[in-house]
């Protein structure tokens, strides 16, 4: 044991767990779990660290840290680019789920109530408050929190540390994709609740043609307000069947867009 330490190279290991701290804290600045903005930075920080550490084995040792402060910034620079991408893929997924949420809570009425999103800090609709930590329980509920990790040890088999630039050359490709993934994640989760409010609000105007002396907004507001708790069940529901698939699109997207920083 005490030869395998005389052997140990710790200014070279301190070194490959910073490259490794960098595409890790990447990731954790982007990741809608582990980067919410409910958790304090020192956690922020310390789960970064954890994930270095735990990498730090399956990271390439063949590759020799940089010894200059330019082959740093470089280094740097890419080690940071993977992680942000990652955590980029991974956030993009639930802004889908919440896009879904307030779509069905703006056809609802349900947008006037507001509240503090303690995942985002920002301001926004309860049901998308709702939808959002019910979708981030059954993500931790299903583990599907591992296929980040899964895609953070992948990475370094898509783009090794290397001593040059990430390529952006295909970036719009990948980004384009994952914008077209939200899209769909978006419109596939509010579709039916999003036929059952429209439906409603068919039925009202029709009532309201035929006749003309009932007041409609009178009678309206509550149809509308049965009608949106139903949609936001068929909404629980859909996303409730969904995360999974969800969550495994990750992997490829993540690829796709690490694979597009390797000039892929």
């Amino acid at each position: 044991m005490i030869e395998a330490l005389a052997r140990l190279d710790l200014g070279s290991e301190v070194s490959r767990f910073f490259l490794v701290l960098l595409r890790a804290g990447g990731l954790v600045v982007f990741c809608p779990i582990l980067g919410a903005d409910i958790l304090p930075t020192r956690i922020r920080v310390g789960l970064a660290a954890s994930l270095a550490l735990v990498m730090l084995p399956l990271a390439p040792s063949l590759f020799a840290p940089p010894s200059d402060v330019v082959s740093w910034t470089i280094v740097a620079v890419r080690e940071m680019a993977v992680g942000l991408g990652l955590g980029f893929a991974a956030r993009a997924l639930f802004a889908g789920i919440e896009g879904a949420a307030g779509l069905v809570a703006g056809h609802s009425g349900f947008a006037i109530a507001s509240m503090v999103d303690p995942l985002t800090g920002d301001q926004g609709a309860a049901t998308v408050l709702f939808q959002n930590l019910m979708a981030t329980a059954l993500f931790l509920a299903a583990n599907l929190h591992h296929v980040f990790l899964a895609g953070l040890r992948d990475s370094y088999q898509w783009l090794p540390p290397a001593l040059s630039l990430p390529s952006f050359a295909h970036l719009d490709q990948a980004v384009s994709l994952l914008g077209t993934r939200l899209f769909t994640v978006t419109v596939e989760l509010a579709a039916p609740a999003l036929v059952v409010t429209f439906a409603v609000d068919l039925v009202l105007v029709l009532v309201g043609r035929a006749l003309p002396q009932i007041q409609i907004l009178t009678v309206g507001y509550p149809a509308k307000m049965a009608a949106g708790i139903v949609a936001l069940a068929l909404l629980a529901s859909a996303t409730g069947s969904a995360i999974s698939w969800i969550g495994r699109t990750f992997s490829s997207d993540g690829a796709a867009l690490v694979a597009a920083l390797a000039g892929r």
